[in-house]
């Protein structure tokens, strides 16, 4: 919440020591220079001064330009935000004026007390109160959608009126009035006056903005149908708007330089030249800049804006370059800074270059600190003088900057928060917080500033709200349209090279795969493939996402080991290309099995050191060891963040797109299988029987199941057929999975540990991906082929979903539990099995005795509680604690029909107790439950199980028909004579059925 200005405040800035502020004080009986004393926010009208209040008000406001000429940004920003104050005053004054009510007649203490609180003197109040100058004024939001805003400011009318009715009821006015006048005068106040004050305020507030385009932005006060079908480049929009209202005045030599070093990026290429092929133009910064779509919202405590859903109820805007007018021209820029999050290559960098390049001198002393580039251990103050100085080559302390800019707003861009933070591993979960202390600071100095900061979305999370507040955008990845513009952008820039080469230039239609298309570097590099003879357009509608991925990243590695220079034969250059690929694999997998979408410098070093070094026990088959920096520095469909610690630079790296990483992967594990398959083919001609070893394998998979992102698996089953042997394949996979929880007694990759997990959770964790490319792979994998020495394999499978269990995370677990799908099968000889394939979970209904192999191989009740109560299981305790109440008869099974479920007597009475709970029940299904439930106490012999049933047949007996009622009577007439419980139970439920005077009815 912005703050706003006090009523007096705003007079004194549109006024100064003028007339005006006498005659308004003179008017309010001095209440007004009384009320700076204790800091008001507001001033109300009199009844006996209200047409004069108004009329006074109203000069204030008027020939309001000639007040702000040659006032510098922030100041011409006051005397506005000055004038809205009063704009919102004034409707209130007016609507009360305009209601006729009786002027009550307030002498002068009564006046100091409703503005103050404060007695003075002796009045007629009947109750104390605070003063209506303590209330708060809504302040300006340009995050806020107008209609919004409107209804909170009648919300904010109605609790004046309140305050004001609740006034004027202790004064003798009020006792004066009838029942009748009170109930008009409080219906007024009410109903009237709020409604009258938003008509009021909306006429006075479009004059205002007439005049002042800035106080339009600030409430959203625009024509957004007439711009919302008008697709903007370059946020020249704001350039454009902010020249119009500019103070005039012009730049010193300091931030003239600042300027134009900004300026110069609107001309530069948005990609580094070593990435183009020769005759190809990358479009300039101005050119290929799209306006961004963008979300928008307030952040309190409770705020999740790393969450996507968080975001859904927030309206996706097209007014980029208004919304930023109204921010940064708003009092708001000014208490606290904006968070401008963003996906990896959604153009976070890229909008702070644009903003540093479009906003006018005159007005803004911007300064763009490139977060990676200064020292992450040091403060905010300090980071900007060194970004001054890499941007002119000047020494400059801020506060030198800041008091030459003469009436500019100085506007800090501060781009890249995420990147020190993954970079250096420090919490900054206070970094907001700083930044408004900064502010704070810089505004008591009288150096007011705006702060803008960047961050990727996903590490929102790790970012504290201050107290004050926040406001987040979000940029939303590109739509349809905006796609098709830049290609317009891209397609006018290579005309000449398309038509030297003719190539066809590449159209909207041709992006079969738009998750890719939806971010503008991704784009970039869709577009870059198909430079090279029409490779995506040729190749349209015939790929799929993972044939797609193969071809993009062949291609540019083809392109990263031309520029080596080496005369390279096609074998050597295959080999090359694939050794590029293995290592941006192996990055891939160093995320991956760390949980995270990005990794250090450091760890990928380690990574590539113990999966592809040759030192004592690789193979010879990996490419020599590279440097990380080297790895992920060819291509720039890798990100890499960056930050100086110590004088050391940190750097991290991540996928531009998560789907580059999770492709990647599944294509290393294809890879390595087929490698595994050939190796063994080879080791079965040398007549050699043993697998081939998985050392390699194991260290990939064994710290995080693939299940956990879909994706891969996803990849994995569309590449599966294309490049394996199914059966080769399937024979290691289920040779390795034999012997998968067994020691290992060597492990040529042992120095492999991107995280830190126990033996146990290793083996766990190969033996569930092993299985996973087992149903990955297509038919059915029997539980019994998985363990073919067991007797009863499903024992053998709960046995190891309960390791799965116990050592993996809840999430990795239930993500395998919904990957894998169990059917329960019969085998041709009367054997009980599984099916696991990939799909969706079958949830079949519990049933212990196909599980345990009959009632025999069940548990008794005091076994289930040992077992829940030694393995501390949540979801046992869970149940047992819903079934305690029915003691052993949770463990009593009955087969009395042959159905595929031998139910238990705590099944069928609970199931009981649910069906004659819902009137909806069918009578046909309530009576055959009724029928179980007496067979089941009838096999059991358990007298307490017949009391429970005819104690609930006694309250259901008018549901049921009389026949059966006669049948039941008859046919448990012994067992329920015996019993006075039962009997009494029975003479209710068999009542008027005409039973003989012998009968069980008839007994007491």
């Amino acid at each position: 919440m912005a703050r706003s200005l006090s009523y007096s405040d705003a007079v004194k800035l549109l006024g100064g020591d003028s007339k005006i502020v006498a005659t308004l004080d003179t008017v309010l009986g001095g209440a007004l220079l009384a009320a700076t004393t204790v800091n008001p926010n507001f001033i109300l009208s009199l009844f006996d001064a209200k047409g004069e209040l108004a009329r006074v008000s109203g000069e204030l406001v008027k020939n309001l330009r000639d007040k702000v000429n040659g006032l510098g940004r922030f100041d011409r920003t006051e005397r506005l935000q000055a004038a809205h104050t009063i704009v919102i005053l004034t409707a209130f004054f007016e609507a009360v004026a305009d209601t006729g009510l009786p002027d009550p007649g307030l002498d002068r203490s009564e006046q100091v007390a409703l503005a103050t609180g404060e007695a003075a003197g002796s009045h007629s109040l009947k109750t104390a109160t605070r003063g209506i100058l303590h209330l708060d004024v809504p302040g300006i939001a340009p995050h806020r959608p107008y209609e919004k805003s409107i209804r909170g400011l009648r919300d904010y009318y109605g609790g004046l009126s309140e305050y004001l009715a609740d006034f004027l009821t202790g004064l003798a006015l009020w006792d004066s009035l009838d029942e009748t006048g009170r109930d008009r005068f409080i219906r007024i106040l009410s109903d009237d006056v709020p409604d009258r004050a938003v008509r009021r305020y909306e006429e006075s507030l479009r004059r205002l903005a007439g005049e002042f385009p800035e106080v339009a932005y600030w409430i959203n006060l625009t024509d957004h149908q007439a711009t919302r079908n008008e697709l903007r480049s370059g946020l020249a929009g704001l350039e454009r708007l902010i020249t119009d209202i500019r103070t005039g005045r012009l730049p010193d030599e300091r931030r003239a330089a600042l300027a134009r070093e900004y300026r110069a990026e609107l001309k530069r290429s948005v990609l580094r030249s070593g990435d183009v092929p020769d005759g190809l133009r990358i479009p300039s910064l101005g050119e290929a800049y799209i306006d961004h779509r963008f979300r928008v919202s307030g952040l309190g405590q409770t705020a999740q804006p790393d969450q996507e859903g968080w975001w859904d109820d927030r309206p996706v805007r097209v007014d980029l370059y208004e919304y930023l007018a109204g921010h940064l021209t708003s009092p708001d820029a000014v208490q606290r800074p904006l968070l401008l999050l963003g996906q990896p290559g959604s153009g976070k960098s890229v909008l702070t270059k644009i903003l540093a390049a479009r906003l006018p001198a005159s007005d803004f002393l911007v300064v763009r600190v490139v977060l990676r580039e200064v020292p992450a251990d040091t403060d905010v103050q300090t980071q900007i003088e060194l970004a001054v100085r890499a941007a002119t080559g000047e020494r400059l302390t801020w506060p030198d900057l800041a008091r030459s800019a003469d009436g500019a707003l100085p506007l800090v861009l501060l781009d890249g928060f995420d990147e020190f933070l993954q970079a250096t591993g420090v919490s900054q979960s206070d970094y907001l917080e700083k930044l408004v202390r900064f502010q704070e600071r810089e505004a008591d100095q009288g150096r007011p500033v705006a702060v803008l900061v960047t961050s990727r979305t996903a590490v929102a999370d790790r970012v504290r709200v201050p107290a004050e507040g926040a406001v987040a955008v979000r940029l939303e990845p590109f739509d349809g349209e905006q796609v098709g513009r830049w290609l317009e952008v891209w397609n006018d820039a290579n005309a000449a090279y398309f038509a030297e080469r003719g190539l066809r230039p590449l159209a909207a239609a041709a992006l079969t795969h738009r998750e890719l298309a939806e971010q503008p570097l991704l784009l970039m590099m869709l577009a870059l493939y198909d430079a090279d003879g029409n490779a995506l357009q040729s190749e349209s509608g015939r790929l799929d996402r993972a044939e797609l991925y193969e071809r993009l990243l062949i291609r540019f590695a083809e392109r990263e080991v031309a520029k080596s220079g080496a005369s390279l034969d096609e074998r050597q250059q295959h080999r090359a290309v694939e050794e590029e690929l293995l290592r941006l694999s192996v990055t891939a997998f160093a995320m991956f099995n760390r949980g995270r979408q990005w990794v250090i410098e450091d760890e990928l070093n380690a990574d590539l050191k113990a999966l592809l070094g040759d030192d004592g026990g690789a193979t010879g088959r990996y490419a020599p060891l590279t440097s990380a920096q080297t790895v992920v520095g060819r291509f720039f469909f890798v990100h890499q963040a960056q930050a100086l610690r110590d004088q050391v630079r940190l750097t991290t790296c991540e996928f531009l797109h998560a789907t580059f990483g999770e492709y990647l992967i599944a294509r290393l594990i294809v890879d390595e299988l087929a490698r595994l398959a050939d190796d063994a083919a080879r080791d079965t001609r040398r007549a050699r029987q043993t697998a081939p070893e998985d050392d390699f394998l194991y260290a990939l998979l064994s710290f995080t199941p693939l299940s956990i992102r879909r994706p891969t698996v996803d990849f994995l089953q569309s590449m599966w057929g294309r490049r394996l042997d199914d059966d080769a394949v399937l024979e290691l996979l289920l040779t390795y999975f034999h012997t998968a929880l067994d020691s290992r007694a060597h492990d040529r990759h042992a120095e492999y540990a991107p995280i830190r997990l126990s033996v146990p959770a290793r083996h766990a964790t190969y033996a569930a991906n092993l299985v996973t490319l087992l149903a990955v792979a297509g038919d059915p994998i029997a539980a019994s082929a998985l363990f073919p020495s067991a007797t009863f394999p499903v024992k053998d499978w709960h046995a190891l979903a309960l390791l799965w269990r116990s050592q993996l995370t809840d999430e990795a677990f239930f993500s395998l539990a919904e990957t894998l799908c169990l059917e329960r099968v019969w085998r041709q000889d009367d054997e009980r099995d599984l099916h696991v394939t990939f799909g969706a979970p079958m949830l079949y209904p519990a049933d212990p005795t196909w599980l345990s192999g009959g009632p025999t191989g069940l548990m008794r009740f005091e076994e289930i509680q040992l077992e829940t109560v030694f393995t501390c299981g949540v979801p046992g305790a869970t149940l047992l604690h819903a079934a305690e109440g029915l003691g052993p008869r949770v463990g009593m099974f009955t087969v009395f029909r042959k159905t595929d479920i031998s139910p238990s007597v705590a099944h069928l009475l609970t199931r009981l107790l649910a069906l004659t709970a819902s009137p909806e029940t069918p009578d046909a299904d309530l009576i055959d439950c009724y029928a179980d439930c007496l067979k089941a106490a009838d096999a059991w012999k358990d007298v307490s199980v017949f009391r429970m049933v005819f104690r609930q047949l006694a309250l259901d007996a008018e549901r049921l028909p009389r026949e059966w009622l006669m049948q039941v009577a008859t046919h448990f007439g012994e067992m329920v004579r015996s019993d006075p419980q039962l009997a009494a139970y029975a003479k209710r439920a068999f009542a008027g059925l005409g039973l003989p005077p012998a009968s069980l009815a008839d007994r007491p």
